[in-house]
């Protein structure tokens, strides 16, 4: 059986690892129109000032226990090896006297019976993370009954739920960077599924994993090694023009030969493009795909004088920091690693950003850097390495509107047999992570019975 794989980001190796491991005859082929693997999870050189040459992530800085799926394929392709873990810990370094209460206090009135049972709890737990997360299983009963499904995310946590300064220094942060939509517009059911995911296996579901170098070194690369190890075909600055009737790829001009089953293991807009010039007609499908919302992420890299984090004499505070920070009615994700043999980095992550008000989103980004750089540590963001990278359509955007209208998950068919369909938005419920990519490529494979 031929198979032709279009996209090498994480869900297309997913499938392709998945579809190896069920039967090594399959001939399977990957076509991606990048020089390497990865997608919007990949890497790129990045020449410093000083002539020496930093491989710098596109965005993604660290995984979470959650994402099973993923900790898993890393571990099938012998990647895990490169990747420490670390407890979660949340920074409330900033918080003083009694915002720190005000942060655990619950804003709901009857909640008589429930303080009862939390009581005995509460007691023998000292650290305010741990406190924090016994909120997760409360938001979980709460955001599971009826009464609140047709409520805003905002209006719940705002006007019933959590205290405003929960809000601003914890869930505002949590939802736009996991689901990449603002805090205003979010879907509650899709954040009560994330939050189910994030407490199954507390605590090891929120330990943090950090590469030891680049998420390409420590993840991509090792997996598409592996692939080729299985004899997976990868065609790279290979830019797919169309899909011939007889499913054969049109590609730089040349045809390739026909094809059984062919995977879009690509982003909906990218995948609207290819259905269109292919001359296929319109499916329930690729309409959704065309009329997602997207929403950017602007992700600032900033190199430190070593002596700035080197100050520390806390090892687990040196090797990741991760804080939510507030400016001007955004946040901004603020993360801090220092690893061995290697530079200390900075990098400044505004998520949920629509496009029109991109520009105006860069313009506040560099004034906060500059602000943040000048009060924690009185150095100016010109006189250190900085770059801005710009993931434009990063993910879908998870909103209330489109989550009434059925607008956000594609789904694996495409409404043309033996033509799939997957990427981060394919995974029904889950927000465009890794780990839903990951899931989608595996979903997708689901679709080949013939394994024999």
């Amino acid at each position: 059986m031929k198979i032709a794989i279009i996209g090498a980001g994480i869900s297309g190796l997913s499938i392709a690892k998945r579809l190896s491991e069920k039967n090594k005859d399959f001939v399977i082929d990957v076509y991606e129109a990048a020089a390497k693997s990865g997608g919007r999870i990949s890497s790129f050189d990045w020449r410093l000032q000083n002539k020496s040459i930093f491989s710098c992530d596109n965005g993604q800085h660290f995984t979470i226990g959650a994402y099973t799926d993923f900790i898993d394929l890393l571990n099938k392709c012998d990647a895990l090896k490169y990747w420490s873990r670390h407890s979660f810990e949340w920074n409330l370094q900033r918080l003083q006297g009694d915002e720190l209460q005000e942060l655990l206090r619950f804003k709901i009135k009857y909640l008589a019976l429930f303080k009862k049972k939390l009581v005995p709890y509460i007691k023998f737990i000292k650290s305010p993370t741990k406190l924090f997360f016994l909120k997760f299983y409360f938001s979980l009963f709460l955001l599971k009954k009826k009464h609140f499904n047709g409520h805003s995310l905002n209006h719940l946590y705002k006007n019933v739920f959590f205290s405003n300064t929960t809000i601003n220094l914890f869930w505002k942060a949590f939802v736009e960077n996991s689901m990449n939509t603002e805090f205003e517009n979010s879907d509650l059911s899709i954040l009560s599924f994330l939050v189910n995911e994030c407490i199954k296996d507390i605590p090891n579901s929120l330990e943090i994993l950090i590469p030891e170098a680049d998420y390409y070194s420590c993840a991509i690369k090792p997996i598409e090694r592996n692939l080729q190890q299985n004899g997976i075909n990868f065609h790279f600055n290979s830019l797919v023009e169309r899909i011939h009737p007889d499913k054969k790829i049109k590609c730089r001009g040349m045809l390739s030969h026909s094809y059984d089953s062919i995977f879009l293991a690509v982003p909906g807009h990218i995948a609207a493009k290819i259905w269109k010039k292919s001359g296929y007609p319109t499916t329930k499908e690729s309409f959704l795909w065309e009329n997602q919302k997207y929403r950017h992420i602007l992700n600032m890299w900033i190199v430190l004088p070593s002596v700035q984090v080197g100050n520390n004499s806390n090892k687990k505070e040196k090797s990741f920091l991760w804080n939510p920070v507030e400016f001007k009615g955004s946040f901004y994700v603020v993360v801090i690693q220092k690893k061995t043999n290697q530079l200390n980095m900075m990098s400044i992550i505004r998520s949920a950003c629509n496009s029109m008000t991109l520009g105006k989103e860069e313009e506040n980004l560099y004034e906060f850097a500059q602000k943040f750089l000048n009060k924690q540590y009185s150095v100016d963001l010109k006189h250190l390495d900085h770059k801005l990278i710009r993931a434009k359509r990063a993910t879908i955007a998870c909103t209330h509107d489109q989550r009434n209208r059925s607008a956000i998950w594609s789904g694996t068919r495409t409404g043309i047999k033996d033509i799939y369909k997957c990427s981060d938005e394919a995974s029904f419920n889950y927000p465009s992570t890794i780990e839903g990519a990951v899931k989608s490529g595996y979903f997708a494979a689901e679709n080949i019975k013939r394994f024999d």
